[in-house]
């Protein structure tokens, strides 16, 4: 799948659709760019195209102009994707929009005017409902708490909770220190540069799994 995608991008590049480097499409077989114009199309470096996304430059509504008046007039304009950018699933941005550097648009939303630099997006139409630097603190700070949540479903269930549940949730206990004791895919995420900065400075919860995991038992035998 991940070579589709990078051919797919490939193609698109070859019709002269501008794309930066690191963007990434999440399924290739369910994309919409509308290249009938690709030089209207500029996407950044680092953007994540999620499932369902729609990048239209163009409409046709003047269809109905031609049947009730006898006129048509064409509609298209430029549609430009910033760097660092993540579209949520199901996402269609319209003709002459622009979103900024540092964005992340929410599953689902239709964005129809541009949005700036820096701002979490949601909505149909798509609204200004926070910033990035916002979300990201929100984020450090809910990160763990999902984790131990995660661990006590899976004890709920009835089976012990496995270190590669946390393939995702390693930065609870995964620190420069013992990174190279778990075997998880970090260039799932990381690039080489990023991870070198990540790994000097992160710091980890909780000293490794083993005491993550015997602190969310240790949680729940105190509730009972």
């Amino acid at each position: 799948m991940a070579q589709k995608c990078s051919e797919y991008i490939e193609t698109l590049r070859r019709k002269g659709v501008k794309i930066g480097e690191g963007t990434i499409v999440n399924d290739y077989r369910d994309i919409l760019i509308d290249y009938s114009r690709p030089e209207l199309v500029e996407i950044g470096k680092h953007v994540f195209l999620h499932s369902g996304t729609k990048i239209l430059t163009h409409d046709w509504a003047s269809w109905c102009f031609v049947e009730s008046d006898a006129k048509f007039y064409p509609s298209h304009a430029k549609v430009v994707l910033g760097n660092n950018i993540w579209l949520g699933e199901n996402v269609t941005i319209c003709k002459g929009v622009s979103i900024g550097d540092n964005c992340i648009i929410g599953i689902g939303s239709i964005v129809t005017k541009s949005i700036p630099s820096g701002s979490v997006a949601v909505g149909v139409p798509a609204k200004v409902v926070g910033t990035y630097q916002d979300y990201m603190k929100k984020r450090s700070k809910l990160y763990v708490d999902e984790a131990i949540e995660y661990a006590n479903a899976i004890l709920d269930s009835g089976r012990e909770p496995l270190v590669e549940d946390f393939y995702d949730d390693y930065p609870c206990f995964v620190d420069r220190t013992n990174y190279k004791e778990y075997n998880y895919p970090y260039d799932r995420v990381f690039a080489p540069p990023s991870f070198d900065s990540w790994l000097k400075t992160h710091k980890k919860v909780f000293d490794g799994f083993e005491e993550f995991i015997s602190y969310v038992k240790q949680r729940r035998n105190e509730k009972r």
